[in-house]
């Protein structure tokens, strides 16, 4: 009899890792904003962060040529690693900005939207760690992309708050083109998260 379980797990232990990876990043974009003089430093572990997030897809697409059958779809195993992969590419975006706009100190709202983007991040540790030791059919995951969605909306409402507030009383258009330009990166990346979320609770719907 063909035992298929070691190959499937891998599909799940990527998952797993590259989520470990992004809630790293969103972890280390929050401490730049905390010593943004030392941001060409830290931009550094971001692209490493990043590299290792391509690398982990590079994996993911070998394991999935190779692979008889799979745990999921394979169409849902590239899409949920696509898009942990842009979270990175985020991030590292965000990271670089900084640099670009010569920002020495970030606002509060940019500390308020990257902590809830760590929130995220860690709800999607907790979703791959679920599919990893219990598969699809753990009743927790549905739980988890609830909380994701709820995250989100917050995410939302701050953003539309915080950018009418910065039209109604910066009066210079290059800091207001600069700080729209961070929040809306920061606020995509968190809109990112949940669209990782969707695509596991699909996996819940199609294999309940």
């Amino acid at each position: 009899m063909f035992n298929f379980q070691p190959k499937q797990d891998k599909f799940y232990e990527m998952f797993s890792e590259t989520a470990q990876n992004v809630h790293e990043a969103a972890t280390m974009l929050r401490a730049n904003l905390d010593s943004l003089n030392q941001k060409e430093a830290n931009v550094k572990n971001t692209e490493a962060l990043e590299e290792k997030g391509d690398e982990i897809v590079r994996n993911v697409i070998k394991e999935l040529n190779e692979a008889f059958v799979t745990p999921i779809d394979r169409e849902d195993i590239y899409a949920i690693v696509k898009q942990m992969r842009t979270i990175l590419d985020l991030i590292n975006s965000s990271m670089h900005r900084f640099i670009m706009f010569n920002i020495t100190e970030s606002t509060k709202e940019a500390k308020l939207l990257t902590d809830i983007l760590m929130e995220a991040t860690k709800e999607l540790v907790d979703i791959m760690d679920e599919l990893k030791f219990k598969g699809y059919k753990s009743k927790k995951i549905n739980d988890k992309v609830h909380a994701i969605s709820k995250i989100e909306d917050s995410a939302d409402m701050l953003f539309r708050e915080t950018v009418a507030e910065l039209f109604k009383t910066e009066t210079d258009p290059l800091t207001v083109m600069k700080w729209k330009e961070i929040y809306q990166i920061l606020e995509n990346t968190i809109d990112t998260c949940e669209k990782v979320a969707i695509i596991v609770e699909g996996v819940v719907i199609k294999n309940a």
